[in-house]
């Protein structure tokens, strides 16, 4: 139960930030790769143009996300 919980969170938060993020003024669209999550937060993997980065929010009991925000992060392959 807790499970199908989470992927739907997961689906819900996943839209969410795809259009948060399509609403920006960036010159590239920013395309969500991963998505990782723990009991009260998740983390958005994305790529724009040439660039990564992560984006963390905090989850409520209900599910809506709050706090938001970029971390800075240095990824190598």
């Amino acid at each position: 139960m807790q499970g199908q919980r989470f992927a739907w969170l997961r689906r819900g938060a996943l839209m969410a930030v795809v259009a948060a993020l399509a609403c920006g003024c960036a010159s590239s669209p920013r395309v969500v790769t991963a998505i990782t999550s723990s009991r009260d937060q998740i983390k958005f993997l994305y790529v724009e143009g040439s660039e990564q980065g992560v984006i963390k929010c905090k989850v409520g009991g209900d599910g809506s996300l709050t706090q938001c925000r970029q971390m800075a992060v240095v990824l190598e392959d």
